[in-house]
């Protein structure tokens, strides 16, 4: 609803009407409250401004190797050729990655099937002194202890895949040779833990597991007692833009996310997606973009590609060759301006400066352009915006915050997850 301002936005809360403003992330009680046309003008030019500054590269991503020991449904690598990075390519990467602060996510496939690959990395990094902060996923695969060590020595946190207790687990990821893929998962976690590394726990919540996923979350914050949980009910397009045949749709996603993080409310449980709205919504801080793919991102697959979006990269799409340092900055600046506050049709959204505009591939194949937007996605942004605003109007912003505070340091992605909302926008 307007109220002569594109960026004013009517909700009702227990027969109250309150406003909320889509650029100040402000909650009024009367459009009268709304900034001026002229303010609202300067806001939106400034955050345009932040949205196409050029920071740099602040997040790599190499897939170290596309090979995987697992067969989960769901995986956007599914119909990708397997191989395996170098280290020349590893060495590659890092230069154009230079000094930092930047952080550097070692993923797969497994990226724990190529452990001297891993070496390789903890090796260049102490080397260089470059201020890198190191993040490895795995679904669970043996690891030696030394390496977990060295890892914890980097500060490097680690994210364990698990959907549940053992029957969901295993039904979700089976291995492809054996049969039990939690027990793997579990030890993973435990050897990472016991040698001093943080880590996380990443909750993929599918089209069968959705009814369960708010005990199985429960159920895995208990049992592993995790630094961080990751929950996400998004899932890729397959190669090509194929839908991702389990994806969970409907009312059923919001309500199974917003009662996940109530417990992560009440236990003090930090969940990055999720911390990604209500941080910068508690702050009044906008998050212009969701991922550091928008531009200061350097994703890195084997074969000497280089793109600067995780799915893109390794579907074949949106990649060059990693040492044309040419086309590599021209790709970044080509991401850099997708962010909402740049979409024509996300100006009159009240999501506008929180949401960051999601995932750009998700996006890109559900509309076809770049700076597209995918429906089903946007409808939640702006419904879980909804339930932040009426539990704020009812029990205060604070509300939202888990308890003991945002735990900065149990945080996956300091610097790369944060792109576009803690930088100070000028006024």
């Amino acid at each position: 609803m307007s109220f002569g301002s594109s960026f004013l936005h009517a909700y009702d809360v227990n027969g109250e009407k309150v406003y909320f403003h889509s650029l100040t992330l402000e909650i009024y009680n009367s459009p009268e409250e709304c900034p001026s046309p002229e303010t609202e003008q300067e806001l939106l030019a400034s955050y345009r401004r932040k949205a196409g500054e050029n920071s740099g590269i602040i997040m790599g991503c190499m897939f170290l190797t596309t090979r995987c020991p697992r067969n989960c449904g769901y995986c956007f690598l599914q119909d990708v050729q397997h191989g395996d990075m170098t280290p020349a390519e590893i060495d590659a990467g890092l230069e154009l990655i230079g000094m930092g602060p930047a952080d550097l996510l070692l993923y797969g496939g497994e990226p724990f099937l190529r452990p001297d690959l891993i070496l390789h990395v903890i090796r260049r990094v102490r080397s260089s002194g470059a201020r890198i902060n190191l993040s490895a996923a795995t679904g669970g695969v043996p690891v030696n202890t030394s390496l977990a060590r060295a890892l914890a020595s980097e500060g490097t946190f680690i994210i364990v895949s698990i959907d549940g207790p053992p029957y969901v687990h295993n039904s979700a990821r089976p291995l492809i040779r054996e049969k039990n893929s939690f027990e793997k998962a579990e030890k993973a976690f435990h050897v990472f833990r016991n040698a001093g590394c943080r880590v996380g726990i990443s909750v993929t919540v599918t089209e069968r597991n959705i009814e369960t996923v708010r005990e199985d979350f429960l159920w895995l914050m208990e049992y592993f007692q995790p630094d961080d949980m990751g929950l996400n009910p998004w899932l890729h397009p397959l190669k090509g833009g194929r839908a991702n045949p389990v994806q969970a749709t409907g009312p059923r996603i919001l309500e199974t996310v917003v009662s996940c993080m109530e417990i992560a409310i009440d236990r003090g449980m930090y969940i990055e997606q999720l911390a990604r709205r209500v941080r910068p919504f508690v702050r009044l801080i906008p998050r212009l973009k969701d991922c550091a793919s928008a531009g200061g991102r350097l994703v890195q697959v084997p074969g000497g590609i280089a793109g600067t979006c995780d799915c893109m990269t390794v579907c074949g799409d949106h990649g060059v060759n990693l040492k044309d340092t040419d086309d590599v900055k021209d790709l970044l600046t080509l991401f850099r301006d997708l962010s909402p506050v740049n979409f024509p049709a996300c100006i009159t959204c009240p999501a506008l400066a929180l949401c960051g505009g999601g995932c750009r591939y998700d996006a890109y194949h559900a509309s076809g352009v770049l700076n597209g937007s995918r429906p089903e996605r946007c409808f939640f942004e702006r419904e879980f915006l909804r339930w932040m605003i009426e539990k704020s109007v009812e029990h205060g912003r604070e509300s939202l915050i888990p308890a003991g505070g945002f735990d900065i340091s149990a945080m996956p992605m300091p610097v790369g997850t944060m792109i576009g909302e803690e930088q100070s926008v000028d006024n």
